[in-house]
Protein backbone atom coordinates (compact mmCIF):
# COMPACT_ATOMS: atom_id res chain seq x y z
CA UNK A 1 0.00 0.00 0.00
CA UNK A 2 1.27 3.33 -1.09
CA UNK A 3 1.51 6.69 1.86
CA UNK A 4 -1.20 8.41 -0.45
CA UNK A 5 -3.39 5.34 0.08
CA UNK A 6 -2.70 4.62 4.08
CA UNK A 7 -3.42 8.41 4.39
CA UNK A 8 -6.88 8.24 2.53
CA UNK A 9 -7.66 5.07 4.65
CA UNK A 10 -6.81 7.35 7.99
CA UNK A 11 -8.78 9.59 6.68
CA UNK A 12 -11.79 8.40 5.96
CA UNK A 13 -11.67 6.31 9.62
CA UNK A 14 -10.88 9.46 11.79
CA UNK A 15 -14.05 12.43 9.93
CA UNK A 16 -15.87 9.29 7.98
CA UNK A 17 -16.70 8.99 4.53
CA UNK A 18 -18.76 11.68 4.04
CA UNK A 19 -16.40 14.56 5.70
CA UNK A 20 -13.73 13.02 3.60
CA UNK A 21 -15.49 13.32 0.66
CA UNK A 22 -16.75 16.84 1.32
CA UNK A 23 -12.68 17.90 2.22
CA UNK A 24 -11.88 16.16 -1.04
CA UNK A 25 -14.33 18.03 -3.63
CA UNK A 26 -13.25 21.19 -1.49
CA UNK A 27 -9.88 20.85 -2.37
CA UNK A 28 -10.30 19.33 -6.03
CA UNK A 29 -12.36 23.36 -6.48
CA UNK A 30 -9.74 25.19 -5.52
CA UNK A 31 -7.18 23.33 -7.32
CA UNK A 32 -8.92 23.18 -10.55
CA UNK A 33 -11.80 25.92 -9.98
CA UNK A 34 -15.33 26.20 -8.72
CA UNK A 35 -17.57 23.86 -10.69
CA UNK A 36 -20.95 22.58 -9.85
CA UNK A 37 -20.23 19.07 -9.88
CA UNK A 38 -17.18 16.80 -9.08
CA UNK A 39 -14.57 16.06 -11.03
CA UNK A 40 -12.96 12.55 -11.88
CA UNK A 41 -9.66 11.80 -13.93
CA UNK A 42 -9.99 9.96 -16.65
CA UNK A 43 -6.49 8.82 -19.24
CA UNK A 44 -6.01 7.48 -23.47
CA UNK A 45 -7.97 10.44 -24.76
CA UNK A 46 -4.58 12.04 -26.49
CA UNK A 47 -6.12 13.48 -29.37
CA UNK A 48 -8.65 16.02 -27.70
CA UNK A 49 -7.36 19.29 -27.06
CA UNK A 50 -8.44 21.55 -24.02
CA UNK A 51 -7.12 24.85 -22.26
CA UNK A 52 -5.04 24.38 -18.76
CA UNK A 53 -6.27 23.28 -16.42
CA UNK A 54 -8.64 20.53 -17.33
CA UNK A 55 -5.70 18.42 -19.37
CA UNK A 56 -2.43 17.53 -16.65
CA UNK A 57 0.45 15.91 -19.09
CA UNK A 58 2.90 13.13 -16.94
CA UNK A 59 5.20 11.39 -19.03
CA UNK A 60 3.64 9.35 -22.12
CA UNK A 61 0.09 10.50 -20.65
CA UNK A 62 -2.00 12.69 -21.01
CA UNK A 63 -5.09 13.28 -18.01
CA UNK A 64 -8.72 14.75 -18.89
CA UNK A 65 -11.14 16.22 -16.35
CA UNK A 66 -14.49 15.19 -16.97
CA UNK A 67 -17.76 15.40 -14.82
CA UNK A 68 -18.04 11.95 -12.79
CA UNK A 69 -21.30 11.57 -15.03
CA UNK A 70 -19.30 10.85 -17.45
CA UNK A 71 -16.44 9.05 -16.21
CA UNK A 72 -17.38 5.58 -16.51
CA UNK A 73 -18.11 5.92 -19.74
CA UNK A 74 -14.83 7.61 -20.73
CA UNK A 75 -12.72 5.02 -18.93
CA UNK A 76 -11.39 1.60 -20.65
CA UNK A 77 -14.17 -1.20 -20.21
CA UNK A 78 -13.63 -2.91 -17.14
CA UNK A 79 -13.23 -6.91 -17.92
CA UNK A 80 -14.27 -9.67 -15.41
CA UNK A 81 -11.24 -11.21 -13.83
CA UNK A 82 -10.66 -14.52 -16.29
CA UNK A 83 -10.47 -17.35 -14.79
CA UNK A 84 -9.71 -19.77 -17.53
CA UNK A 85 -5.98 -19.27 -18.96
CA UNK A 86 -5.91 -17.59 -22.81
CA UNK A 87 -4.37 -19.67 -25.35
CA UNK A 88 -0.79 -19.28 -26.40
CA UNK A 89 0.93 -17.50 -28.61
CA UNK A 90 -0.30 -13.92 -27.66
CA UNK A 91 2.38 -11.67 -28.74
CA UNK A 92 2.09 -10.48 -32.53
CA UNK A 93 5.15 -11.80 -34.34
CA UNK A 94 5.04 -9.76 -37.00
CA UNK A 95 5.20 -6.62 -34.25
CA UNK A 96 7.60 -7.44 -32.48
CA UNK A 97 10.04 -8.11 -35.93
CA UNK A 98 8.87 -4.81 -36.45
CA UNK A 99 10.42 -3.32 -33.22
CA UNK A 100 13.71 -1.80 -32.87
CA UNK A 101 16.49 -4.24 -31.49
CA UNK A 102 18.00 -1.87 -28.95
CA UNK A 103 16.15 -1.95 -25.64
CA UNK A 104 17.07 -0.96 -22.23
CA UNK A 105 16.27 -4.02 -19.34
CA UNK A 106 15.69 -3.06 -15.87
CA UNK A 107 14.35 -5.12 -13.03
CA UNK A 108 11.26 -4.30 -10.52
CA UNK A 109 8.89 -6.56 -9.04
CA UNK A 110 5.25 -4.50 -8.72
CA UNK A 111 1.94 -6.13 -8.91
CA UNK A 112 -0.76 -5.37 -11.31
CA UNK A 113 -4.27 -6.03 -12.66
CA UNK A 114 -4.14 -5.55 -16.14
CA UNK A 115 -7.12 -5.47 -18.73
CA UNK A 116 -4.87 -7.37 -21.84
CA UNK A 117 -5.47 -6.74 -25.53
CA UNK A 118 -4.10 -10.26 -27.13
CA UNK A 119 -3.00 -10.55 -30.34
CA UNK A 120 -6.41 -12.05 -31.67
CA UNK A 121 -8.03 -8.88 -29.95
CA UNK A 122 -9.45 -10.84 -27.07
CA UNK A 123 -9.27 -8.75 -23.71
CA UNK A 124 -8.84 -10.59 -20.51
CA UNK A 125 -7.77 -9.22 -17.22
CA UNK A 126 -4.68 -10.50 -15.52
CA UNK A 127 -3.49 -10.32 -11.89
CA UNK A 128 0.67 -10.09 -12.80
CA UNK A 129 3.87 -10.10 -10.98
CA UNK A 130 6.33 -7.76 -13.29
CA UNK A 131 10.56 -9.35 -12.80
CA UNK A 132 11.93 -7.32 -15.83
CA UNK A 133 10.69 -3.98 -18.43
CA UNK A 134 12.25 -4.10 -21.93
CA UNK A 135 12.07 -0.46 -22.65
CA UNK A 136 12.67 1.18 -26.15
CA UNK A 137 13.80 4.33 -27.62
CA UNK A 138 10.43 4.42 -29.16
CA UNK A 139 8.28 4.78 -25.58
CA UNK A 140 6.88 1.08 -26.09
CA UNK A 141 8.38 -0.93 -23.24
CA UNK A 142 7.69 -4.66 -23.14
CA UNK A 143 6.95 -6.62 -19.05
CA UNK A 144 8.21 -9.50 -18.50
CA UNK A 145 5.89 -10.78 -16.09
CA UNK A 146 4.77 -14.04 -13.78
CA UNK A 147 1.37 -14.53 -14.57
CA UNK A 148 -0.98 -16.00 -11.60
CA UNK A 149 -3.53 -17.17 -14.77
CA UNK A 150 -1.07 -18.64 -16.85
CA UNK A 151 1.12 -20.02 -13.98
CA UNK A 152 4.10 -19.14 -15.91
CA UNK A 153 6.33 -15.92 -17.22
CA UNK A 154 4.51 -14.25 -19.93
CA UNK A 155 5.68 -11.00 -22.24
CA UNK A 156 3.22 -7.73 -22.39
CA UNK A 157 3.67 -4.90 -24.38
CA UNK A 158 2.23 -1.68 -23.40
CA UNK A 159 0.64 -0.65 -26.59
CA UNK A 160 -2.19 -3.51 -25.90
CA UNK A 161 -2.20 -2.90 -22.35
CA UNK A 162 -5.75 -1.29 -21.79
CA UNK A 163 -5.98 -0.57 -18.56
CA UNK A 164 -3.86 -1.26 -15.30
CA UNK A 165 -4.67 -0.79 -12.26
CA UNK A 166 -2.62 -1.76 -8.70
CA UNK A 167 -3.11 -5.06 -7.44
CA UNK A 168 -3.76 -4.43 -3.94
CA UNK A 169 -5.69 -0.62 -3.93
CA UNK A 170 -7.32 -1.36 -7.46
CA UNK A 171 -5.97 2.31 -8.11
CA UNK A 172 -5.98 3.02 -11.42
CA UNK A 173 -2.01 3.50 -12.47
CA UNK A 174 -2.21 6.06 -15.53
CA UNK A 175 1.98 6.67 -15.88
CA UNK A 176 3.13 2.76 -15.99
CA UNK A 177 6.58 3.14 -16.96
CA UNK A 178 7.38 6.14 -14.52
CA UNK A 179 5.94 3.58 -11.87
CA UNK A 180 8.46 0.86 -12.34
CA UNK A 181 11.51 3.14 -12.80
CA UNK A 182 10.80 4.93 -9.56
CA UNK A 183 10.56 1.60 -8.31
CA UNK A 184 13.76 0.14 -9.42
CA UNK A 185 16.14 2.49 -8.29
CA UNK A 186 15.14 0.77 -4.80
CA UNK A 187 15.41 -2.67 -6.16
CA UNK A 188 18.02 -4.71 -4.87
CA UNK A 189 18.15 -7.17 -7.81
CA UNK A 190 18.15 -4.25 -10.20
CA UNK A 191 21.05 -2.25 -8.79
CA UNK A 192 23.09 -5.11 -8.12
CA UNK A 193 22.33 -6.07 -12.16
CA UNK A 194 23.13 -2.39 -13.34
CA UNK A 195 26.61 -2.79 -11.02
CA UNK A 196 27.17 -6.07 -13.08
CA UNK A 197 26.12 -4.62 -16.13
CA UNK A 198 28.54 -1.28 -15.69
CA UNK A 199 31.54 -3.72 -14.78
CA UNK A 200 31.30 -6.04 -17.57
CA UNK A 201 34.77 -5.51 -18.67
CA UNK A 202 36.64 -5.68 -15.28
CA UNK A 203 34.60 -8.54 -13.77
CA UNK A 204 35.13 -10.91 -16.78
CA UNK A 205 39.26 -10.38 -16.42
CA UNK A 206 39.46 -10.53 -13.43
CA UNK A 207 37.65 -14.08 -13.20
CA UNK A 208 39.60 -15.46 -16.37
CA UNK A 209 42.92 -14.19 -14.56
CA UNK A 210 42.39 -15.11 -11.13
CA UNK A 211 41.65 -18.74 -12.05
CA UNK A 212 42.97 -19.79 -15.22
CA UNK A 213 46.67 -19.42 -14.73
CA UNK A 214 45.90 -21.73 -11.35
CA UNK A 215 43.58 -23.89 -12.32
CA UNK A 216 44.45 -25.18 -16.02
CA UNK A 217 41.53 -26.52 -16.52
CA UNK A 218 39.39 -24.53 -18.56
CA UNK A 219 35.59 -23.59 -18.32
CA UNK A 220 34.67 -25.64 -15.68
CA UNK A 221 36.90 -23.91 -13.21
CA UNK A 222 36.95 -20.41 -14.49
CA UNK A 223 35.12 -19.13 -11.49
CA UNK A 224 35.61 -17.14 -7.96
CA UNK A 225 34.78 -18.48 -5.01
CA UNK A 226 35.76 -18.21 -0.94
CA UNK A 227 38.24 -15.28 -0.96
CA UNK A 228 38.58 -14.53 -4.53
CA UNK A 229 34.84 -13.99 -4.82
CA UNK A 230 35.18 -11.78 -1.85
CA UNK A 231 37.78 -10.12 -2.49
CA UNK A 232 35.83 -9.14 -6.09
CA UNK A 233 33.17 -8.10 -5.15
CA UNK A 234 34.42 -5.91 -2.50
CA UNK A 235 36.46 -4.08 -5.11
CA UNK A 236 33.12 -3.69 -7.76
CA UNK A 237 31.49 -2.20 -4.53
CA UNK A 238 34.58 0.50 -4.03
CA UNK A 239 34.11 1.82 -7.52
CA UNK A 240 32.81 4.79 -8.40
CA UNK A 241 30.27 3.16 -10.49
CA UNK A 242 28.54 1.38 -7.84
CA UNK A 243 28.75 4.00 -5.40
CA UNK A 244 26.87 6.30 -7.30
CA UNK A 245 24.29 3.78 -7.18
CA UNK A 246 24.04 3.24 -3.73
CA UNK A 247 22.17 6.37 -2.22
CA UNK A 248 18.75 4.85 -3.29
CA UNK A 249 19.25 1.78 -0.80
CA UNK A 250 18.38 1.77 3.28
CA UNK A 251 19.97 -0.63 5.12
CA UNK A 252 18.25 -4.06 4.37
CA UNK A 253 18.03 -2.96 0.94
CA UNK A 254 22.02 -2.72 1.12
CA UNK A 255 22.39 -5.91 2.53
CA UNK A 256 20.59 -7.60 0.62
CA UNK A 257 21.98 -6.21 -2.97
CA UNK A 258 25.28 -7.06 -1.69
CA UNK A 259 23.82 -10.80 -1.31
CA UNK A 260 22.75 -10.72 -4.40
CA UNK A 261 26.23 -9.13 -6.23
CA UNK A 262 28.36 -11.92 -4.42
CA UNK A 263 26.12 -14.60 -5.51
CA UNK A 264 26.31 -12.92 -9.05
CA UNK A 265 30.23 -12.91 -9.21
CA UNK A 266 30.46 -16.39 -8.04
CA UNK A 267 27.97 -17.89 -10.63
CA UNK A 268 29.71 -16.33 -13.53
CA UNK A 269 31.74 -18.21 -15.62
CA UNK A 270 34.03 -17.06 -18.50
CA UNK A 271 34.72 -18.49 -21.58
CA UNK A 272 37.59 -17.93 -23.71
CA UNK A 273 36.54 -15.54 -26.36
CA UNK A 274 34.21 -13.68 -23.75
CA UNK A 275 37.55 -12.77 -22.11
CA UNK A 276 39.12 -11.95 -25.33
CA UNK A 277 36.41 -9.50 -26.20
CA UNK A 278 36.68 -7.75 -22.99
CA UNK A 279 40.20 -7.81 -22.94
CA UNK A 280 40.40 -6.51 -26.12
CA UNK A 281 37.08 -3.56 -25.45
CA UNK A 282 39.67 -2.37 -22.74
CA UNK A 283 42.99 -2.55 -24.55
CA UNK A 284 44.93 0.37 -24.71
CA UNK A 285 44.68 1.70 -28.12
CA UNK A 286 46.18 4.30 -30.21
CA UNK A 287 42.78 6.26 -30.73
CA UNK A 288 42.78 8.82 -27.26
CA UNK A 289 41.61 12.18 -28.31
CA UNK A 290 41.23 13.23 -24.63
CA UNK A 291 44.29 14.05 -22.21
CA UNK A 292 42.11 11.95 -19.76
CA UNK A 293 41.97 8.71 -20.43
CA UNK A 294 39.48 7.44 -18.33
CA UNK A 295 40.33 3.63 -19.56
CA UNK A 296 43.90 3.88 -18.85
CA UNK A 297 42.85 4.46 -15.02
CA UNK A 298 40.70 1.70 -15.52
CA UNK A 299 43.12 -0.75 -16.79
CA UNK A 300 45.87 0.18 -14.17
CA UNK A 301 43.22 -0.32 -10.97
CA UNK A 302 42.83 -3.45 -12.95
CA UNK A 303 46.37 -4.57 -12.92
CA UNK A 304 47.06 -3.35 -9.16
CA UNK A 305 43.65 -5.51 -8.10
CA UNK A 306 44.59 -8.30 -9.98
CA UNK A 307 48.09 -8.03 -8.17
CA UNK A 308 46.97 -7.50 -4.44
CA UNK A 309 44.33 -10.78 -5.05
CA UNK A 310 47.41 -13.40 -6.70
CA UNK A 311 49.54 -12.06 -3.99
CA UNK A 312 51.63 -15.44 -2.39
CA UNK A 313 50.38 -17.55 -5.30
CA UNK A 314 52.91 -19.57 -7.96
CA UNK A 315 50.76 -18.27 -10.81
CA UNK A 316 51.31 -14.93 -9.95
CA UNK A 317 53.98 -13.00 -12.54
CA UNK A 318 52.71 -15.46 -15.11
CA UNK A 319 49.16 -13.90 -14.72
CA UNK A 320 50.30 -10.34 -14.58
CA UNK A 321 52.41 -10.62 -17.31
CA UNK A 322 49.91 -11.76 -19.60
CA UNK A 323 46.90 -9.18 -17.99
CA UNK A 324 49.72 -6.19 -19.24
CA UNK A 325 50.12 -7.53 -22.35
CA UNK A 326 46.93 -7.96 -22.82
CA UNK A 327 45.80 -4.49 -21.52
CA UNK A 328 48.71 -1.94 -21.75
CA UNK A 329 50.93 -3.26 -25.54
CA UNK A 330 49.20 -1.88 -28.38
CA UNK A 331 51.16 -4.07 -30.91
CA UNK A 332 49.76 -7.04 -29.16
CA UNK A 333 46.95 -8.77 -30.47
CA UNK A 334 44.37 -10.44 -28.53
CA UNK A 335 42.39 -13.30 -30.72
CA UNK A 336 41.10 -11.38 -33.65
CA UNK A 337 40.42 -14.59 -34.86
CA UNK A 338 37.37 -16.40 -33.04
CA UNK A 339 38.94 -20.31 -32.26
CA UNK A 340 35.52 -21.85 -33.35
CA UNK A 341 36.29 -25.26 -32.20
CA UNK A 342 36.86 -23.67 -28.71
CA UNK A 343 33.99 -21.50 -28.76
CA UNK A 344 31.40 -24.15 -29.74
CA UNK A 345 33.11 -26.41 -26.67
CA UNK A 346 32.93 -24.02 -24.27
CA UNK A 347 29.60 -22.34 -25.25
CA UNK A 348 27.79 -25.23 -25.36
CA UNK A 349 28.28 -25.59 -21.70
CA UNK A 350 27.15 -22.44 -21.35
CA UNK A 351 23.47 -23.87 -22.99
CA UNK A 352 23.81 -26.56 -20.24
CA UNK A 353 24.45 -24.26 -17.42
CA UNK A 354 21.59 -22.19 -18.70
CA UNK A 355 18.85 -25.65 -19.04
CA UNK A 356 20.25 -26.36 -15.24
CA UNK A 357 19.02 -22.85 -13.58
CA UNK A 358 15.84 -22.71 -15.77
CA UNK A 359 15.08 -26.34 -14.65
CA UNK A 360 15.99 -25.14 -11.13
CA UNK A 361 13.60 -21.92 -11.17
CA UNK A 362 10.54 -24.00 -12.96
CA UNK A 363 10.66 -26.63 -9.97
CA UNK A 364 9.58 -23.93 -7.41
CA UNK A 365 6.27 -22.98 -5.78
CA UNK A 366 6.71 -20.31 -3.78
CA UNK A 367 6.94 -17.24 -5.50
CA UNK A 368 9.69 -15.12 -4.31
CA UNK A 369 11.57 -18.54 -4.77
CA UNK A 370 10.60 -18.38 -8.03
CA UNK A 371 10.95 -14.90 -8.55
CA UNK A 372 14.91 -15.27 -6.97
CA UNK A 373 15.81 -18.14 -8.95
CA UNK A 374 14.41 -16.59 -12.59
CA UNK A 375 16.35 -13.33 -12.15
CA UNK A 376 19.54 -16.27 -11.15
CA UNK A 377 18.53 -18.11 -14.77
CA UNK A 378 18.44 -14.92 -16.42
CA UNK A 379 21.52 -13.22 -15.65
CA UNK A 380 23.34 -16.26 -17.01
CA UNK A 381 20.68 -17.04 -19.97
CA UNK A 382 23.03 -17.58 -23.14
CA UNK A 383 21.21 -15.35 -25.98
CA UNK A 384 22.16 -12.22 -24.00
CA UNK A 385 25.31 -13.23 -22.77
CA UNK A 386 26.73 -13.61 -26.42
CA UNK A 387 25.37 -10.82 -27.95
CA UNK A 388 27.45 -8.78 -25.17
CA UNK A 389 30.34 -11.03 -26.34
CA UNK A 390 30.10 -10.54 -30.19
CA UNK A 391 28.78 -6.49 -30.15
CA UNK A 392 32.14 -5.92 -27.79
CA UNK A 393 33.96 -7.59 -30.21
CA UNK A 394 32.36 -6.10 -33.61
CA UNK A 395 32.55 -2.88 -32.05
CA UNK A 396 36.74 -2.88 -30.85
CA UNK A 397 36.87 -4.49 -34.64
CA UNK A 398 35.25 -1.48 -36.11
CA UNK A 399 37.47 0.79 -34.23
CA UNK A 400 40.61 -1.24 -35.20
CA UNK A 401 39.34 -0.83 -38.77
CA UNK A 402 39.13 3.34 -38.63
CA UNK A 403 35.42 2.51 -39.39
CA UNK A 404 34.32 5.51 -36.02
CA UNK A 405 31.03 6.02 -37.82
CA UNK A 406 28.27 3.65 -39.44
CA UNK A 407 25.01 2.58 -39.54
CA UNK A 408 23.39 1.40 -35.82
CA UNK A 409 20.75 -0.75 -37.35
CA UNK A 410 22.68 -2.74 -40.31
CA UNK A 411 25.27 -2.92 -37.14
CA UNK A 412 22.76 -4.44 -34.67
CA UNK A 413 21.06 -6.80 -37.15
CA UNK A 414 24.70 -8.33 -37.86
CA UNK A 415 25.05 -9.02 -34.38
CA UNK A 416 22.10 -10.80 -34.01
CA UNK A 417 22.51 -12.62 -37.26
CA UNK A 418 25.68 -14.25 -35.71
CA UNK A 419 24.29 -15.09 -31.62
CA UNK A 420 21.39 -16.72 -34.02
CA UNK A 421 24.01 -18.94 -35.57
CA UNK A 422 25.20 -20.39 -32.51
CA UNK A 423 21.66 -21.78 -31.56
CA UNK A 424 20.04 -24.59 -33.36
CA UNK A 425 16.39 -23.91 -34.88
CA UNK A 426 14.84 -25.73 -32.00
CA UNK A 427 16.84 -23.71 -29.29
CA UNK A 428 15.47 -20.29 -31.12
CA UNK A 429 11.86 -21.59 -31.57
CA UNK A 430 12.03 -22.09 -27.52
CA UNK A 431 13.65 -19.16 -27.03
CA UNK A 432 10.24 -17.32 -29.88
CA UNK A 433 9.70 -13.76 -29.23
CA UNK A 434 12.12 -13.27 -25.71
CA UNK A 435 15.10 -13.68 -28.55
CA UNK A 436 15.36 -10.74 -30.04
CA UNK A 437 14.64 -8.87 -26.44
CA UNK A 438 17.71 -10.47 -25.28
CA UNK A 439 19.51 -9.78 -28.28
CA UNK A 440 18.54 -6.11 -28.06
CA UNK A 441 19.62 -5.90 -23.71
CA UNK A 442 22.72 -7.64 -24.84
CA UNK A 443 23.44 -4.81 -26.86
CA UNK A 444 22.28 -2.19 -24.46
CA UNK A 445 25.19 -3.88 -22.11
CA UNK A 446 27.70 -4.29 -24.69
CA UNK A 447 27.48 -0.67 -25.54
CA UNK A 448 27.61 0.26 -21.84
CA UNK A 449 30.62 -1.46 -21.33
CA UNK A 450 31.96 -0.07 -24.17
CA UNK A 451 31.70 3.54 -23.56
CA UNK A 452 28.70 4.25 -25.76
CA UNK A 453 25.92 6.02 -24.32
CA UNK A 454 23.02 7.98 -25.56
CA UNK A 455 23.43 11.49 -23.70
CA UNK A 456 26.68 11.62 -25.40
CA UNK A 457 25.18 11.10 -28.82
CA UNK A 458 26.93 7.83 -29.42
CA UNK A 459 23.58 6.73 -31.37
CA UNK A 460 21.28 9.16 -32.96
CA UNK A 461 18.98 9.91 -36.20
CA UNK A 462 19.49 12.05 -38.77
CA UNK A 463 17.69 14.00 -40.96
CA UNK A 464 16.78 11.59 -42.89
CA UNK A 465 15.63 9.05 -40.25
CA UNK A 466 18.82 7.09 -40.42
CA UNK A 467 20.28 5.75 -37.01
CA UNK A 468 24.22 6.27 -37.01
CA UNK A 469 26.45 4.83 -33.84
CA UNK A 470 29.82 7.70 -33.42
CA UNK A 471 32.47 5.73 -31.98
CA UNK A 472 34.15 8.81 -31.25
CA UNK A 473 32.17 9.36 -28.18
CA UNK A 474 33.42 6.56 -26.32
CA UNK A 475 37.20 7.10 -26.87
CA UNK A 476 39.10 9.01 -23.70
CA UNK A 477 35.42 8.38 -21.76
Amino acid sequence: MGLRTAARDVLKKVFGESFYADLRNLYRNARYGDRSKPQARVSMDLNHEAPEPQWKEVGASTYKWVPTSQAKEALPDAVEESRVAPADFETDLSEEQSRTLLCEKFLVQDRFLIDYVDKSGNTTRRPIRVEEVYAYDDGVFVLRAWCLLRKAYRTFVSTRIKGCRDAFSKEMVFDLLSRLRKRSLSDPGNVAQEILDGMTLEIVISIYTLMHYSTGKGYEKRFVSGKKKNALADWVLKQSKAESLLGSLDADQYSEMEELLRESIGDIKVTQSSYESCARALKRTRYVFSSNDGYEVRRQDLILFVEKALEGEAARDIALTRLKQDLLDPSFCIGREVDVDKFTEEFSKVKKDSKKAEKKYKRKKKSEVVSKQYRRYERGEPIRLLAIEVAQRNLQQCLDDDRLLFGKDEFEECVMREVESSFSEEELKKAGEMFRKRCGAGLSTAYCSFGLRKEKRSWFTDSRGKSWLDLKTRIGA
